[in-house]
């Protein structure tokens, strides 16, 4: 995701581009599946509660995809469609793209709603920890 593109959506959503967000959008597009930690490492001029409060806006928007990975929260753009194959023994995440759900078959739930988006993480132990 172009980081043009992002800004763009967060003025077209009535927010403020600031560099404190630009920061944790900056940080967030260098690597994936990072932890609050690792975020912040990577723009320790923007406070904690700002970093916490721009994840929030950033994924309410779309831009970002909050994961629970089994080590705590983790966060990456929001920029394709992929599932996660996590090994219990490293840690270690591979990403995939075929998708074996199918929307159109989950049972129709009651108060019409409205499927928006879906995850997928697989857990079991990659070759290197066999």
């Amino acid at each position: 995701m172009a980081l043009e593109r992002a800004t763009g959506k967060i003025r077209d959503c009535g927010h403020k581009v600031t560099p404190q967000r630009l920061a944790v959008l900056r940080a967030i597009a260098a690597e994936q599946h990072q932890s609050m930690e690792e975020i912040r490492g990577r723009c320790p001029g923007v406070g904690m509660v700002t970093v916490y409060r721009t994840l929030d806006l950033l994924a309410e928007l779309g831009l970002v995809r909050r994961l629970d990975l089994g080590d705590g929260a983790r966060y990456e753009l929001a920029e394709d469609h992929h599932h996660h194959l996590i090994c219990e023994g490293c840690g270690s995440v591979t990403e995939f793209e075929q998708c074996p759900v199918d929307l159109r078959s989950l049972p129709r739930v009651g108060g019409g709603f409205e499927v928006r988006a879906h995850s997928l993480e697989v857990y079991g132990t990659c070759s290197d920890c066999r």
